[in-house]
């Protein structure tokens, strides 16, 4: 009991501070509270989410069917973009916060964005130890944890 009592007080007086202060002023100057709070727990979330999708895939090789229909659908937004005269740059319409750089991509918003979305594996030869992967494949798809071979 004395734990949740602890946790409450700390809660009301973090409110009440957040009132006197500002949520502005909280968030830019205490932000290990925000990220502590909010963005750990949601951040654990989206790795198991994204875990449990990679494996999924991986098991059911359903996503490397798809491959040629999602190429075509590149190849379609790179002719449209053609077609309308090509008059800004072209860029992958993959989204700021999905980057790993912390520098936001204002160039997203001028560039023809060409959703690109390829993650996955296509095929493991495990006797030539060759992975064909696609362009947006990540580190741990790659590296896979053994419950996943």
């Amino acid at each position: 009991m004395a734990p949740l009592l602890c946790g409450g007080v700390l809660a009301v007086l973090l409110l009440l501070w957040v009132r006197v202060r500002g949520l502005e002023h909280v968030l830019v100057h205490q932000r290990w509270i925000f990220v502590c709070a909010f963005l750990l727990p949601l951040s654990v979330i989206f790795d198991v989410y994204y875990y449990v999708r990679a494996w999924i895939i991986f098991k059911m090789c359903s996503a490397p069917k798809l491959h040629d229909q999602r190429v075509r659908d590149v190849q379609r937004q790179v002719r449209e973009w053609r077609k309308d005269g090509a008059k800004s740059h072209m860029c992958t319409g993959r989204p700021g916060w999905l980057t790993v750089s912390l520098r936001v991509g204002k160039y997203k918003k001028t560039h023809k964005n060409i959703l690109i979305n390829m993650m996955d594996i296509l095929e493991v030869d495990t006797k030539r130890q060759v992975r064909q992967a696609r362009s947006h494949t990540s580190v741990k798809t790659h590296n896979p944890r053994p419950s996943m071979a």
